[in-house]
């Protein structure tokens, strides 16, 4: 039985060796991420950034961006970053090696450790959890409630591809994996994490093909969804039965 580290870690072959990290640091590449007024940026600024993980860090290049238009760089304690390949994490300690309050982990694939429980005000993941499998993304939302601070915030850039369920994430547009708005939303309410804002954004030609999610650990760990009102089995008995009463007496 395939496990989610397993799937993880095949998918995560995929971005050992490629040019893609090369690419990416040009400004075509990342301003649509951090420039005023994108709905990354906005959403970005609602996070307390005081001490922040950033998910899936390639090559740094948003820590990267984060800190150079940070505008109180004293605020900053601590900036954690996270990669399942190696390779990437030994690029991010050489490329931050004169930032001490950065530091470069290799995780999992599937959570946040070693982050401490209750840790961290902030968490984001830019264009890179799109490419997750469901199962690993349910399993970070779950670590994430677990390492941000009551009132801690992460904000996630994810799928919104709910079509070619099963099919190979290679083999859809822009390699984007089966996820939706609405499976993230509910997956994130049940793992204790309250929806505050998600906007659905174009990726080139492709209309609504990803989703930004803000979320937050409610400070009463209460879900971010209202319960539904329970409906006795009863009562829909009940109903039932005056409808087929009501049919016969027509």
């Amino acid at each position: 039985m395939t496990t989610v580290s397993s799937r993880t870690l095949e998918i995560a072959h995929d971005w050992k060796s490629t040019d893609y990290y090369d690419k990416a640091e040009s400004d075509a590449w990342t301003d649509p991420f951090w420039k005023p007024g994108t709905p990354f940026r906005r959403l970005f600024e609602r996070l307390d950034t005081t001490s922040t993980v950033e998910l899936a860090c390639g090559h740094g290049r948003h820590s990267a961006r984060f800190l150079s238009t940070k505008r109180d760089q004293t605020t900053l304690r601590s900036l954690v970053l996270m990669d399942v390949v190696e390779e990437n994490v030994r690029h991010c300690k050489k490329r931050f090696s004169d930032v001490p309050e950065v530091s470069a982990h290799t995780n999992s694939g599937y959570d946040f450790h070693p982050v401490a429980d209750g840790s961290v005000s902030a968490i984001f993941c830019f264009d890179a959890m799109v490419h997750f499998e469901y199962d690993a993304v349910f399993s970070y939302l779950q670590d994430a409630s677990r390492i941000l601070r009551q009132g801690g915030r992460a904000l996630f850039h994810h799928s919104n591809l709910d079509t070619y369920p099963g099919s190979d994430y290679r083999n859809n547009p822009h390699w984007r994996n089966f996820m939706s708005r609405n499976l993230f939303a509910h997956a994130a309410s049940r793992s204790g994490l309250r929806v505050l804002e998600q906007v659905t954004i174009d990726w080139d030609e492709a209309r609504n093909l990803d989703c930004l999610t803000l979320v937050e650990k409610a400070s009463d760990g209460s879900p971010g969804m209202e319960k539904p009102r329970a409906r006795s089995g009863s009562s829909r008995l009940t109903r039932l039965a005056d409808r087929v009463r009501f049919i016969f007496l027509k």
